[in-house]
């Protein structure tokens, strides 16, 4: 999951905090390393761009995992000549350095540090003075705008000016209020934020008798859904995750959904990781066909779990509206479950009767090595010898042996079949019927085209003389 680090380090910023004893860029520098930090303790393979803003946008590390090398890179605050920031045209920027390096339905965060050195801070901004730009910049790319505001006050009179811009246009992000007057509370917060945004979600999927441990990335937030009443409603994840049907791309076109998350395997242990994971299984089911998977997330809210990006190769869990029935046109999701299921249910296995096994010969060819091949041109030789009483399985062998050879793309079998015929006949005498069904089948064998190798059948005039012998 790629992430950008924004860290404004404008004008503004200069003010001394009455709280610390220092300038808000000293505390937002300083809080900066503490995030790379915690965000390494984590997850030491996060993808993590590190960029500053003052009137202009400065990458100093693109998309890597050398958390020191980011760190070192963060520049002192008496290094900073001292700008007004743009903070539209800095998440601009943090856009487009996203899009150009992955793809559209990539999952990343923004994390901007940022403060509100006077009390109000940007409240006085209107919303009519947001750009469209951004929001549609937003509806082409799948990432959240993690926003920390620090300040020196716990109480917001007026409503934040970030609080608004996330507000009103919709944009999925989030503003975290970080007052820097209780210090000791400030300290931890950041590591428990990084937990949040990043520790993955663990959890158990379930599909019939099949249990496999998964991780959703992100990590699901508790869903809050006032109905007309003014009821306030939660759902939330369960740790169980249940896939109790399968339905084909007709029936879940442009289906809305309302969060997405990416499914992956997670190994309880080291030894596990060389037995197949359920998920090889579940993405190789779903990626060669349109088909989705239909999973419980909890008591009353279902999901579809299917094959996203480019060449369809990561699963990715995508949540209905809450509720039994979201799609009219579908019906109630409990009456995909067999009633009187539960996990407590054993499956009965009844034994059918069969019928008795067979010792017969096998009627399939499999030439794993040489001498298989060689037990089956001894088996042609003697029924060679047995002509014409036997020929229906002289005839019926050979074609099988020669299709075969050619679907096995095994042509030198044909000359090696002609050769041993030849020497066999040339060793032993042959009546009139075996020379014709000789030269009847060994200019079959010395066809040059594989394509006119159709299936043969006996030489007609074997046939005349068998039924005159019989009359």
């Amino acid at each position: 999951m790629p992430s950008i680090i924004l860290v404004d380090i404008s004008k503004k910023l200069e003010a001394i905090s009455e709280a610390r004893n220092l300038t808000h860029r000293q505390i937002l520098l300083h809080e900066a390393r503490n995030f790379l930090k915690a965000m390494h303790d984590i997850d030491n393979k996060e993808e993590i761009a590190l960029v500053t803003f003052g009137k202009r946008v400065t990458i100093l590390s693109d998309f890597s995992t050398d958390f020191e090398a980011m760190i070192s890179k963060l520049p002192n605050d008496e290094e900073i000549v001292g700008e007004n920031g743009n903070f539209f045209s800095a998440v601009y920027q943090a856009i487009s350095m996203f899009i150009s390096c992955w793809t559209s339905d990539t999952y990343g965060k923004i994390f901007l540090f940022t403060a509100n050195p006077w009390f109000g801070g940007e409240t006085y901004f209107r919303k009519q003075s947001y750009p469209k730009f951004i929001t549609s910049l937003f509806d082409k790319v799948n990432i959240k705008l993690c926003i920390f505001c620090y300040s020196d006050f716990d109480d917001y009179i007026f409503e934040c000016f970030y609080d608004e811009f996330v507000s009103a246009f919709q944009i999925n992000g989030v503003v975290h209020h970080i007052s820097l007057a209780e210090s000791e509370i400030g300290v931890g917060i950041l590591k428990k934020l990084v937990e949040i945004e990043f520790r993955p979600f663990c959890a158990i999927m379930t599909c019939g008798t099949i249990n496999c441990n998964v991780l959703l990335i992100p990590p699901p937030q508790p869903l809050v859904i006032t109905s007309e009443f003014g009821l306030k409603n939660t759902y939330k994840f369960d740790s169980h995750l249940t896939i109790i049907g399968f339905a084909g791309d007709d029936d879940f076109a442009m289906v809305p959904t309302i969060n997405s998350y990416l499914l992956l395997a997670a190994s309880p242990n080291e030894c596990s990781e060389s037995i197949p994971h359920f998920c090889v299984l579940l993405h190789a089911a779903l990626a060669n066909r349109k088909n989705f998977a239909i999973c419980r997330v909890s008591e009353e809210w279902y999901g579809m779990i299917c094959c996203v990006g480019n060449d369809r190769t990561q699963l990715c869990l995508r949540c209905f509206q809450p509720g039994k029935n979201p799609f009219p046109w579908i019906g109630s999701f409990d009456e995909l479950i067999p009633s009187g299921m539960s996990e407590n249910t054993e499956n009965i296995r009844r034994n059918l009767k069969t019928s008795k096994p067979s010792y017969a010969s096998r009627s399939y060819t499999c030439w794993i090595d040489s001498n298989l091949m060689k037990n089956d041109v001894l088996k042609l030789l003697k029924l060679e010898r047995k002509l014409p009483d036997k020929e229906v399985a002289f005839y019926q062998d050979l074609n099988r042996f020669c299709q075969h050879a050619l679907a096995i793309g095994c042509a030198q079998f044909f000359q090696f079949l002609a050769n041993t015929f030849e020497k066999h006949a040339n060793s032993v005498e042959m009546s009139d019927i075996q020379r014709e069904h000789f030269n009847h089948y060994m200019a079959y064998l010395k066809l040059t085209k594989s394509f006119e190798r159709s299936p043969l059948i006996p030489p007609f005039g074997s046939i005349q003389q068998a039924n005159e012998a019989e009359g």
